[in-house]
């Protein structure tokens, strides 16, 4: 099993990583000489220009559809193969715009630097990399695409990470990949995998990591009507947005307390310097916040609230992640909670429940276990912040 939740061909990724490269070497070949693909039936495989100088496409569907690639946007494309998908993106921003593609295989680089050479896009760069650890900074894109790709992966969740990592705060995500109706394959296969069969996803397992990477927003789109029989496989699209968290300012934390009230949580406490907060904004309204109150090496999570209507998009998810990881950088040893409403939520991300008295001393002092939250609250502490 690996990091994408799915049984391997073989327990040694890079064995698997030399397959992948290799099959889609020689399928490149056979693409720019007869314009064949490699993905399943149904899936979509054209040669976006015929001779002299084709530009073969081995994805299975339209990674730009549900893009909305703006002139002037950054776009990075993860396993851009010979370039089509990053040309069409290069097309949509513009002279003024930037897009970035990111292939393990020296041929398909070698090609679509060649393409984009003839082409004059100069505003197109390829870099040989694996999209588990993108040779790509921090912060960089508006828009992250894929064209069935992902599913060649050995670990999902990391190549998830890594396009939260390089996207802008607001910035989109849209994974265009095969996905399976069912049950994974149990056997797989080196040729299956290749193929983008076997290491197809389960629609809900993918979209459950992007939510664990930190995005919101987290839908698969496409997926065929009806009800197709167990273990077809089907091509759709994931979308998702890395959250914009704000650090609020002083003059931001009377709007954001309106927030707390509304939802019925206590505000007492809210403006002390000795939290740090943080939020979502939404069409100019905060619809999520959460801080972090400290003491000395021990945190204590407060004011964890999402509007009613932004409930169930992932905001109070990546709220939280985004605490835990200040807390984190901040090297405190423990974060403790107290809640009345969502014990699971705290549960699925780690906390432990405890006993009041379990909680580190140094949090005592805080208005929420001096009063401010009933006595009832159940009491919740993480001590693994890595």
């Amino acid at each position: 099993m690996s990091g994408s939740g799915r049984p391997l061909p073989t327990p040694d990724a890079e064995d698997l990583r030399a397959s992948v490269r290799d099959y889609y070497t020689r399928r490149l070949d056979d693409a720019t000489r007869s314009g064949s693909g490699c993905c399943p039936p149904g899936a979509t495989n054209v040669v976006f220009d015929a001779s002299p100088n084709p530009m073969p496409s081995f994805g299975c569907g339209d990674a730009h559809a549900l893009a909305a690639v703006a002139v002037g946007e950054s776009v990075v494309d993860l396993g851009s193969g010979a370039g089509l998908d990053a040309f069409r993106a290069a097309e949509a921003v513009g002279p003024t715009g930037r897009v970035i593609g990111v292939d393990m295989t020296p041929a398909m680089i070698a090609h679509a630097r060649a393409a984009a050479g003839r082409l004059g896009l100069a505003q197109v760069a390829f870099r040989e990399g694996r999209i588990e650890a993108l040779p790509v900074e921090d912060a960089v894109a508006d828009v992250v695409i894929s064209n069935c790709v992902v599913n060649l992966s050995t670990d999902v969740e990391g190549v998830l990470r890594e396009a939260f990592r390089v996207l802008r705060p607001g910035g989109r995500l849209r994974i265009t990949d095969t996905f399976r109706r069912g049950p994974a394959v149990a056997d797989p296969t080196s040729g299956g995998w290749c193929a983008c069969v076997d290491g197809a996803h389960d629609p809900a397992t993918l979209a459950a990591q992007a939510r664990r990477a930190g995005f919101i927003e987290v839908a698969v789109v496409g997926e065929p009507p009806g009800a197709p029989a167990c273990g077809d496989t089907f091509s759709a699209t994931l979308c998702a947005t890395r959250p914009q968290i704000e650090a609020l300012a002083p003059s931001d934390l009377a709007a954001a307390g309106a927030l707390l009230e509304a939802v019925g949580l206590p505000t007492q406490g809210w403006s002390a310097p000795t939290l740090l907060h943080w939020g979502v904004r939404r069409d100019g309204r905060w619809v999520g916040v959460i801080a972090l109150e400290r003491h000395g090496e021990h945190g204590l999570l407060r004011s964890w609230a999402v509007a009613p209507d932004a409930r169930g998009s992932g905001v109070g998810e990546a709220l939280l992640r985004h605490a835990l990881r200040a807390a984190a950088e901040l090297g405190l040893r423990s974060v403790s909670g107290l809640t009345t409403t969502v014990p699971q939520r705290l549960a699925a991300a780690g906390f432990r429940e405890v006993a009041r008295g379990a909680l580190p001393a140094a949090v005592h002092a805080s208005p929420e276990l001096q009063g401010a939250c009933p006595d009832h609250a159940r009491a919740f502490l993480r001590e693994d912040l890595g």
